[in-house]
């Protein structure tokens, strides 16, 4: 776990925020990963549910890719401590801020799918 100090500079507060926000992303998009088996799962004893498992896989690829776009930006971040200008500063804080809006989108389709997989074992029961 990152430590945050006081003697750290504002950049470097921000990139080890980041860093942690970034940390945390990769965690629940692996967790999806194992959930979105057991969706299928159960979507697979349902009636109807042979829509809803293929836009499962689908998900779960995009998931897998998102992960690794995820931990390419990682990677990249070491790149953020040899910045020596406000320009180059102001670039990751744009990219990390891009990369949150990826992930709250694949949260929102995540949310939307399992919804309505809820429905339809609602409707089955």
């Amino acid at each position: 776990m990152e430590v945050f100090y006081e003697h750290d500079s504002d950049n470097r507060l921000i990139a080890k925020k980041d860093a942690l926000e970034l940390n945390n992303w990769i965690v629940h998009l692996v967790g999806n990963v194992g959930e979105l088996e057991i969706l299928k799962n159960i979507a697979k004893k349902l009636s109807n549910g042979d829509e809803t498992i293929n836009k499962l896989d689908e998900l779960a690829l995009e998931n897998k890719l998102h992960l690794g776009v995820f931990y390419r930006y990682k990677n990249s971040m070491v790149n953020l401590h040899e910045c020596e200008d406000m320009e180059c500063d102001i670039y990751y804080i744009n990219k990390h801020e891009e990369y949150r809006k990826l992930y709250t989108t694949i949260l929102e389709s995540f949310h939307k799918l399992k919804e309505e997989l809820y429905t339809m074992i609602l409707m089955d029961l």
